[in-house]
């Protein structure tokens, strides 16, 4: 049975010191828990450490919502516990305080910077390096954190979630970090897009690549999170094993989205049609503006879209409709004599949201792709 911790981690990372806790006002909570299919991988990284032999650096890369980050955090919690390296035993001090965050309110050797939890499309240089010009943020970077000394005397854990949302200033600040390493200093890096790393880098970090979970594993971890079995294994088919982001797309009623894409592909709604009930769906969308929840909610069709295409032409290659994420329902639909061409101007209309050109327009030349 995985051990749990419930971990308070603070606005936009974990502690650095008590005067830095005290100024960080929003806080949520994490569960530090045994991530399900990759515990041997963090067991052998601490068998690394208990022989000297890790390295300073890390990449935990594969498909997005698979439990890298879950990964990344229990192995953090597992270098500063007492007992460790190994498994967090989740009764000495150092794992109460990753648990409970004592008076300061979280571990002081401990740093995570979470782009998703802060709600931000981009991790900044002011995340990574001190600036003069930062307006109060230079206290609460990347580097002030290593410049302090470790509270407890062991590792500085610092994971970086999603790394490929660093710009390239913090890119290039960071290269510092990977070049001078301080004793004890840990870097993780989380991503599901390392191409997307400056190659300096990724020359620089042990890359380490994460798989999927199977498909029965990851529909038991959607029931336990309450979704009805048939849901469950619906959305595990179209994560292609990837609970965080089954879970992603059940919060954003992907499933009544991917539906009405099909039914453009189909030709019995027309794009025009298809744009307004994809505006209207019901969902979360992360960002804090209407304009950023807009640009996730086209991110989303558009995903959807892609997918769609590539099954297609999967199928259209000899690919079997059971081993696809849409299944039986690729099949129904017409043949396409240009998905390539699809499927390029897709990616462009993806390359565009990212630009934040507007993502009414993008989302209506996307749907005239699909239509048979």
């Amino acid at each position: 049975m995985p051990r749990a911790l419930r971990a308070p981690w603070s606005c936009r990372r974990m502690a650095m010191s008590n005067a830095w806790l005290s100024a960080c006002g929003r806080r949520w909570s994490v569960q530090v828990f045994e991530p399900v299919g990759h515990a041997g991988a963090v067991r052998s990284l601490w068998h690394a450490a208990e022989v000297g032999r890790l390295p300073h650096a890390l990449c935990f890369e594969g498909p997005e919502g698979i439990g890298k980050f879950r990964a990344a955090l229990w192995f953090a919690a597992g270098l500063l516990c007492s007992e460790g390296p190994g498994e967090p035993c989740g009764a000495c001090g150092p794992c109460k305080r990753v648990s409970s965050g004592g008076a300061g309110g979280n571990h002081p050797d401990l740093l995570v910077i979470d782009p998703i939890e802060e709600g931000e499309e981009r991790i900044r240089i002011a995340s990574i390096a001190e600036r003069s010009d930062s307006g109060g943020e230079s206290d609460r970077s990347l580097e002030s954190f290593l410049d302090l000394r470790a509270m407890e005397g062991g590792y500085r854990p610092v994971v970086v979630r999603e790394a490929q949302r660093m710009n390239v200033a913090a890119q290039n600040a960071l290269l510092k970090t990977l070049e001078e390493p301080r004793p004890g200093t840990l870097l993780v890096l989380e991503t599901h897009r390392p191409e997307l790393l400056l190659e300096t880098i990724r020359s620089r970090v042990a890359r380490l690549r994460f798989t999927a979970l199977e498909a029965e594993a990851c529909a038991a971890l959607l029931v336990e999170k309450g979704l009805a079995r048939e849901v469950a294994l619906e959305l595990t088919r179209a994560s292609n094993g990837s609970p965080g982001r089954a879970l992603w797309l059940s919060e954003k009623g992907a499933l009544l989205a991917r539906e009405i894409l099909w039914d453009v592909a189909r030709g019995v709604t027309s794009p025009v049609r298809a744009s307004r009930l994809l505006w209207e769906l019901e969902g979360r969308f992360a960002g804090k503006t209407p304009a950023a929840k807009a640009r996730e909610r086209v991110r989303l069709g558009l995903d959807l879209a892609l997918e769609l295409c590539r099954e297609r032409l999967a199928f259209q290659s000899g690919i079997p409709p059971e081993e696809l994420a849409a299944g039986a329902t690729i099949a129904s639909l017409p043949p396409v004599s240009r998905l390539e061409e699809g499927l390029e101007k897709l990616m462009e209309c993806r390359a565009d949201v990212d630009r934040n050109l507007g993502p009414e327009a993008i989302l209506d030349r996307a749907l005239l792709v699909l239509r048979p």
